[in-house]
């Protein structure tokens, strides 16, 4: 096995543990960092893909602006703990792992099988270039771009619905 596959598998293993951390712990501060490291891990297969400009995009747009965004939101709404049993069910816990376990086994499995070696897609190395990334994103793909947008904003927007808190609904003439 050579060096740029093993990194590679410890970069895809990594993104994959920090991603199940991320929906697993329940501290919001601390799965935006899991996040954090697994969108670092994504860039760095996307570097020994040979697209560096993928690469600087995941981590300028996605680790950058969109999870400091998300802190920022998470440090105004000061969530606090919520009330309820501290330990939750153990069986719930054992299938949860059990479950993520199963998922990265399958994924690695896939992997493995499809034997193809990182960086070995059969095209030619890419030049740095973005013209042709342009072409394809805004001609062949621009209607999956435009509904993964569309997706992102729904997603924000729920969020946004669930996140807030009413103490007592108002009477109707008091609604804006």
């Amino acid at each position: 096995m050579s060096a740029p596959r093993l990194i590679f598998d410890i970069a895809g293993a990594a993104a994959v543990v920090f991603a199940a951390i991320l929906v697993v712990h329940r501290n919001p501060i601390k799965g935006l960092l899991a996040a954090v490291v697994s969108l670092f891990a994504i860039a760095g297969e996307f570097v020994l893909l040979s697209s560096p400009f993928l690469a600087a995009i995941q981590v300028i747009v996605y680790a950058g602006a969109i999870l400091v965004l998300f802190l920022f939101v998470l440090m105004l709404l000061n969530l606090d703990r919520e009330a309820g049993p501290e330990e939750g069910h153990r069986m719930q816990k054992l299938l949860g792992f059990v479950a993520i376990v199963l998922f990265a086994g399958m994924m690695l499995a896939a992997v493995r099988s499809s034997g193809a070696l990182a960086g070995s897609s059969g095209e030619p190395a890419p030049t740095g270039e973005v013209v042709p990334l342009a072409a394809a994103l805004f001609s062949q793909a621009a209607l999956p771009f435009e509904a993964v947008s569309i997706l992102l904003l729904a997603a924000l927007v729920g969020a946004f619905v669930l996140a807030r808190r009413d103490s007592a609904p108002r009477p109707p003439e008091e609604r804006p």
